[in-house]
């Protein structure tokens, strides 16, 4: 069993300030409402369970905030790269580990080293990494019916002949919108119902399960010929895990996953009302942790120790150019900034003729590789809105600008 944080939890942050549930993520209030969800959900440790696994420093450091950038936002000028990361990226914290040993580590926004950030959507990736280990251990087929794994969902025809992968790279041709501009969209809703903020009046926070099982019920194109981001996907997987384990999430990830990375302390998992684990977007972790889940796929499935953790083609498989997953990427909305992009097993696979990909999580949480370079760079962040062109622009900026850099080294 996992060990409880909070069993009943507060919804408040900063009484002083009136930061809770209803207003947590509000452009001030964020830099302090992503470093304590704590106390908005019910919330469980995950543990490592092994000693920490050491991040090796490089023996010089790569002094970023000192460099010069381009300015996203007005073009043609330039940044300093403390003006990108503070003013652009919003920026809370950020690691770069180069050729296998961190060059920078940094924090910023009132963000420390022993806070623990959520990683928002970074999380799913996490949870398709669990998924690779499911397939290979025949818990899952890749090519089977979603539905052979969640009866309830057996009987439904918007879910006859979606499969785990099109799950996984969310082409399941279910309706859905998240749209965060859109106050109707299906994303608050589920937000709503899962705890992320108050119900409205008429509503109750049903949970993340109830919540798929009662509202993703409309087809709205063939399965895997359109991709349609849709959070609620990776809670599909979280689903179909807990079954096929018989398991709570949380023991499952721990299990799985993070006992596994060699962190140096727990991990937060937030859950809904109900329990669920939120594996859609509500893990918590140090910086360093984030480092090290993400560093698997920066080392072919392998920790920091050099045990593989991941199959060993799951990396290969997920950054390798796909033309049907390109095609489907790009509809029905072109993505201009990046042309060449594919969604699979979870992650955004912007550029995959340069093995760049990345973890990405609403205002600013990432993880993003590139192969070739043997560079990885992890940061959390408050931007100020959940998404939009320019956090995207500001992102690519800081990732292509900094690997050029570091080509001297």
């Amino acid at each position: 069993m996992v060990k409880v944080v909070t069993a009943e939890p507060s919804y408040c942050i900063h009484p002083e300030l009136g930061i809770g549930q209803g207003n947590w993520d509000e452009p001030e209030f964020l830099a302090t409402g992503q470093t304590a969800m704590h106390q908005l959900f019910k919330t469980v440790a995950i543990e490592s369970k092994r000693a920490p696994i050491e991040l090796k420093k490089a023996a010089y450091t790569f002094d970023l905030e000192k460099e010069t950038y381009s300015d996203p936002l007005m073009p043609g000028r330039i940044l300093s790269g403390e003006q990108l990361l503070n003013r652009r990226i919003f920026n809370d914290a950020l690691l770069v580990m180069h050729k296998g040993k961190v060059v920078h580590e940094s924090y910023r926004n009132g963000m420390q080293a022993e806070d623990r950030h959520v990683i928002h959507s970074c999380t799913k990736s996490l949870c398709a990494m669990i998924v690779a280990i499911a397939l290979e251990e025949g818990r899952l087929q890749a090519s089977e019916q979603i539905s052979h794994y969640i009866p309830e969902f057996q009987d439904r025809k918007e879910w006859a002949g979606v499969s785990v992968q099109h799950v996984l790279d969310m082409q399941a041709g279910i309706e859905y919108s998240e749209d965060y501009r859109d106050p109707n969209a299906h994303y608050w809703r589920y937000a709503r119902a899962a705890g992320y903020y108050p119900p409205l009046a008429g509503e109750q926070a049903i949970g993340a399960k109830q919540w798929i099982f009662e509202y993703l019920n409309k087809r709205i194109c063939e399965p895997g010929t359109q991709f349609e981001y849709n959070s609620c996907l990776a809670n599909v997987l979280g689903i179909a895990l807990e079954n096929v384990y018989k398991k709570n999430l949380a023991e499952i990830f721990e299990e799985k996953l993070y006992s596994r990375v060699g962190a140096e302390s727990a991990g937060y998992f937030n859950t809904d009302p109900q329990g669920f684990p939120i594996t859609e977007g509500q893990f918590n972790l140090r910086l360093k942790d984030f480092a090290r889940c993400a560093s698997l796929m920066l080392n072919g499935g392998k920790n920091l120790a050099g045990e593989q953790i991941l199959p060993e083609g799951f990396v290969a498989t997920t950054v390798s150019p796909d033309a049907h997953a390109q095609g489907a990427y790009q509809e029905p909305d072109k993505d201009s900034l990046f042309p060449n992009a594919q969604y699979r097993n979870q992650f955004w696979v912007f550029e995959p003729e340069q093995q760049q990909f990345t973890q990405l999580g609403i205002h600013g949480q990432f993880a993003w590789i590139d192969l070739k370079r043997d560079l990885m760079m992890v940061g959390n962040g408050s931007f100020p809105k959940q998404d939009g062109q320019l956090m995207m622009s500001a992102l690519k900026t800081l990732w292509d600008e900094t690997a050029a850099k570091l080509d001297a080294f």
